[in-house]
């Protein structure tokens, strides 16, 4: 993804006023696009951290890869529930992880396809695991991916960058369709804007 950055730096630049003042001020992080053969590691980590704070994420992800020792469908089909409970993890969240690990397992999702297809193929292969909605996938596809036109219009930072740039009567999908096919990139820079805001202005929104 980061050999694309200077045209989407360009292309942004050229399309939004806004946009090129974020650019002009904020380094956005580096994504580096993962190999098939990670896709399954990447997944089972967004369910993970789903709803958890980072540091609580990261704790759990820790002592679950211990207790596993390697994350593969097939290890981790081998796993009891209980034992996976003990390492913080939720039951709804173990069901899920079981979920994701069938479908890897039966091929219902296989990897090398998976890096072939378009987003809204995507996004229908990944949903219709249990426990991955469209806001995973939709992740899924910038950090795991490395996809460069990603838009998720239920990000909540997403969301409330847009609204704290643009007024709250803006459009997230119309505004967001001039920064195509860069629109992952113009993501990175609103995070890192509203990532970076004091949190007196945060609470205001």
């Amino acid at each position: 993804m980061g050999q694309h950055l200077a045209q989407a730096q360009e292309h942004l630049n050229a399309t939004s006023e806004v946009m090129a003042g974020l650019i002009s001020r904020f380094v956005p992080p580096p994504i580096h696009p993962k190999p098939p053969d990670l896709y399954f590691d990447v997944l089972v980590a967004s369910i993970i951290g789903q709803q958890l704070s980072v540091k609580a994420a990261d704790t759990i992800e820790a002592r679950f890869r211990l207790l596993a020792g390697e994350m593969s469908p097939q290890r981790i089909l081998e796993l009891e529930p209980p034992d996976m409970r003990e390492q913080g993890l939720s039951y709804s969240k173990i069901s899920y992880i079981h979920a994701l690990a069938e479908a890897f397992h039966a091929g219902s999702i296989d990897p090398h396809a998976l890096e072939k297809l378009p987003e809204p193929e995507i996004k229908e292969c990944l949903t219709a695991v249990k426990g991955i909605g469209l806001w995973t996938a939709e992740m899924f596809m910038i950090f795991g991916m490395g996809r460069p036109d990603v838009w998720s219009p239920r990000d909540l930072g997403l969301r409330k960058a847009l609204w704290a740039l643009f007024g709250e009567d803006a459009d997230l999908t119309e505004t967001s369709n001039d920064w195509a096919p860069y629109r992952s990139y113009a993501s990175l820079y609103l995070w890192k804007f509203w990532d970076e805001r004091p949190p007196a202005q945060k609470a205001i929104r």
